[in-house]
């Protein structure tokens, strides 16, 4: 039977694989304070590098770009117009989505809203990973590096059911040390 790789071999052996990627490679739209919009290429899970974002150009050049230089990357589908900060760039109402509504002014005075996550730790440490006003399958997520951030205001807080019903302990119930079980006495 030849269904697994190791039965193809006469002896069994691990193999393991480092090139072989978990995600594929993710459309983006990158946005510089200097030029116009380019689409690009970055590999999802290791894009974020100490000396800034590793992409392939839509000329098959790999790359790295400066923290400094990037005013947003817009992940976005194939054929994704490059209007982020055209078109509407404001929520019109309070978003439904949960998390925590942000308003960002970068460097050159525009500004974007977007919906972070409640988990501060999902943060990327080099910059915000938000979702923009009217995200759909052409404008899915934008990351802003905090080089370009020059002013930050939390609109509002946009809870879900689990944040939301948290319960307050009554005064007949014990301590939170009493009913936990102890392991090792």
């Amino acid at each position: 039977m030849i269904q697994y790789f190791g039965n193809c071999l006469k002896q069994k052996r691990t193999i393991s694989l480092p090139f072989v990627s978990s995600s594929t490679a993710k459309r983006l739209i990158l946005y510089r304070f200097d030029r116009q919009p380019s689409e690009a290429l970055v590999h999802a899970d290791a894009y974020l590098l100490a000396a800034g974002v590793e992409l392939m150009s839509s000329d098959g050049n790999l790359q790295v770009i400066e923290y400094k230089d990037i005013k947003a990357l817009c992940f976005a589908a194939e054929g994704a117009p490059t209007d982020l900060f055209r078109e509407q760039t404001t929520f019109n109402r309070r978003p439904k989505t949960p998390g925590l509504w942000t308003s960002f002014k970068l460097r050159d005075g525009d500004i974007l809203e977007g919906v972070l996550p409640h988990n501060l730790l999902e943060w990327p440490t080099h910059g915000y990973l938000l979702i923009p006003p009217r995200s759909n399958s052409y404008r899915q997520r934008v990351f802003l590096p905090r080089q370009a951030v020059a002013e930050t205001v939390l609109r509002g807080t946009i809870g879900n059911k689990g944040l939301r019903g948290a319960k307050t302990a009554k005064k007949s119930d014990p301590p939170e040390a009493e009913r936990q079980l102890s392991m090792f006495e």
